[in-house]
């Protein structure tokens, strides 16, 4: 959680700056650029949701945090793949970048449901 913080707010600077540069340079249809705009703000919102879920509960040991986290990832991991393979133009980079972020979030994923079968088990003393 903790390097994907960091790296997400690169990847999002990232994509704005390239959706501005293709929003000049490039010709998009009637609401494609909108509808890309629209696509990579609720990526920015969600996934923002899910870091600051996931880090509350890591601190708190709260389970249903940690399964918002989870849950949430699922929709940013749909838009991440979305950007890297169905937008109007694709970049070579942004491939390479969105790549990354995929592995990222499929790491974070696993351990997190890893985190949240240990909250789940009942406690034991012995």
């Amino acid at each position: 959680m903790y390097l994907n913080s960091f790296y997400f707010g690169m990847y999002a600077a990232f994509e704005v700056g390239v959706g501005v540069l293709k929003a000049i340079n490039l010709n998009y249809g009637e609401n494609v650029l909108s509808r890309e705009a629209t696509i990579l703000l609720s990526l920015c919102i969600i996934e923002t949701l899910r870091i600051v879920f996931g880090r509350k509960s890591s601190l708190s040991d709260r389970g249903w945090q940690a399964t918002a986290s989870v849950i949430l990832t699922l929709p940013s991991l749909a838009i991440v793949i979305y950007l890297c393979c169905f937008q109007t133009f694709v970049l070579k980079l942004e491939i390479l970048l969105s790549a990354l972020m995929i592995i990222l979030q499929g790491t974070e994923l696993v351990y997190a449901s890893i985190f949240i079968c240990t909250m789940c088990r009942p406690v034991t003393y012995t």
